[in-house]
């Protein structure tokens, strides 16, 4: 029996490749590309057509740099990341991935990653029956997965904020492996972050060993505002020529060294030319997220939830705390850039989310650290904020360079409040404010960035591109018209400018809506 083949009609096709624009018509059947044809080649009577007249018909866009790991557990669809495009999401990043979880730390591991991500039943422990319980829920966007290490280093040794001894590490390697053999694309490191943050060099360097030259050492750097360039020396070195180094959301966070990214992307460059196979991600905003007890200095954190909330209690801890937070610039420190700057997110409660430090500790009568204190306090640690810290002609530059790929850095769904922006705005932003608006990148480049890049940089081999034979993911955009709309005030408004999305040759978003149906799946690494 013959397959129904449908074919998207009348369109211009960006293929990924950076590739000028073309006409033609895209021919889909069994879930590929069966053939890319020119525009005014005769069809069959039995082919179904779509009119893409006025449309760009691209690759459907891959989001290097997701934290949507649990949307497969929700039981409302999150389409934040399906209806600006994407069709796949590199999960598990920041060190953080939903397992291992070693029966031994269960408890520690639960308590840190119930800070960023919303209350879920857990009903695994290994990486293997994690992906099980994820497939049985069914996926929105299709998930390549990595797999965290502050996750393999609580299943080793819990919370503690020391080096890890021989034996730690190797178990943490023995857990890396499984993962690896069930599937995920690589490792993740978020090393400003508990209890990566306490890791030495050694500990990396065993576990990149293990990734193997088609593998993805992710990281999210110990430093990226006053001792970026360190951090970058030190993440270059985790992995040697051993595999392949992926810089997560590039930045420069600290006021003093604004206007200094020529220098970030000179550095990346120059590993490249001495034989390292390294690339980086952006995303399209001067403001970061996370969780908000990432304001503490690291000594804060270790021993796990218990200690830290034992602390906030301490005014001798207190003390030293403020001092390190006004004061230090050794360690990733969020206040640097002023008190104003950090603005709540989301909290367990929902209080106090759209208000800066600042303006919070005016509306309670105290200062911004005893703000901040007290709601880490009420609301047991489960708060995020955006942080406004970058310098905007650092994200431009960032964004120019050709190996920078686009990840939206969106925190996971479920968490209500006021998300960052770039969770509904990533993709449309830089195709209509970056590339057809400012013209910092060609419309065609901009593609590449979000199709074929990073499929290259995590081995997708099956799409990222429109050609005969790939998978048939693809979107269809207004490219007059496409833009975000989600602000800080409002950021969780849809884009406009997107019409329809297609995953694996089913239709998900017409009309810029989703439609209801998963189709997405975990993708496995070769």
């Amino acid at each position: 029996m013959t397959s129904r083949i449908t074919a998207l009609t009348g369109g211009t096709i960006i293929d990924g490749t950076g590739a000028p624009a073309r006409p033609g018509t895209v021919l889909i059947a069994d879930g590929v590309i069966t053939d890319v044809v020119e525009p005014a080649a005769s069809l069959a009577a039995d082919i179904e057509t779509v009119d893409c007249s006025g449309l760009v018909i691209a690759p459907g866009f891959i989001d290097t740099h997701s934290h949507a790991d649990n949307a497969p557990l929700l039981a409302e669809d999150d389409v934040s990341k399906i209806e600006q495009g994407v069709t796949t999401e590199v999960t598990g990043n920041c060190g953080f991935s939903l397992a291992p979880v070693d029966p031994f730390n269960e408890e520690a591991a639960h308590t840190l990653l119930a800070r960023i991500f919303p209350p879920m039943d857990v009903s695994w422990s290994r990486v293997d029956e994690l992906f099980a319980a994820l497939e049985d829920r069914r996926l929105i966007t299709h998930h390549a997965p990595l797999v965290g290490h502050n996750v393999l280093r609580i299943a080793a040794m819990g919370a503690d904020g020391r080096t890890a001894e021989p034996d730690e590490v190797a178990a943490m390697v023995r857990e890396l492996e499984k993962a690896l053999e069930a599937g995920a694309f690589g490792l993740s490191s978020g090393l400003i972050y508990p209890p990566g943050l306490f890791s030495d060099p050694s500990e990396l360097r065993a576990l990149t060993a293990l990734l193997g030259a088609e593998r993805v050492y992710a990281t999210h750097m110990r430093n990226e505002s006053s001792r970026v360039f360190e951090s970058i020396a030190e993440s270059l070195a985790a992995v040697g020529e051993r595999c392949r180094l992926h810089v997560s959301h590039v930045k420069i966070a600290d006021p003093q060294q604004w206007g200094r990214m020529d220098d970030y992307m000179a550095a990346l460059d120059q590993a490249r030319e001495n034989g390292q196979d390294v690339y980086q991600d952006a995303y399209p905003y001067s403001a970061g997220s996370t969780m908000l007890t990432a304001t503490l200095p690291p000594w804060f954190h270790d021993g796990g939830e218990p200690a830290v909330l034992s602390r906030l209690e301490s005014a001798e801890a207190l003390e030293r705390a403020l001092h390190d937070m006004e004061n230090d610039r050794s360690y990733e420190n969020m206040v640097i850039g002023g008190w104003d700057k950090i603005v709540i997110s989301s909290t367990r409660s929902h209080r106090y989310e759209g208000a800066s430090l600042t303006e919070l500790a005016h509306r309670l009568g105290v200062t911004p650290f005893e703000a901040l204190v007290r709601v880490l306090r009420e609301e047991q640690l489960k708060a995020t904020m955006v942080v406004h810290f970058m310098h905007e002609d650092d994200v431009r530059t960032a964004l120019q360079h050709p190996l920078t790929a686009i990840g939206s850095d969106g925190l996971p769904p479920g968490t209500g409040g006021r998300p960052h922006p770039r969770t509904f705005g990533t993709f449309p932003r830089v195709l209509g404010h970056y590339a057809r608006d400012e013209g910092i990148m060609s419309l065609e480049d901009a593609v590449r960035r979000m199709t074929q890049l990073p499929a290259q940089i995590f081995g997708l081999t099956d799409r990222g591109v429109i050609r005969r034979g790939a998978a048939a993911d693809l979107v269809t955009f207004d490219p007059a018209a496409i833009i975000d709309t989600a602000t800080y005030a409002e950021p969780t408004n849809r884009p406009r400018g997107i019409d329809r999305v297609f995953q694996e040759g089913r239709l998900v978003v017409k009309g810029g809506l989703w439609q209801g149906q998963r189709h997405g799946r975990r993708l496995k690494a070769a």
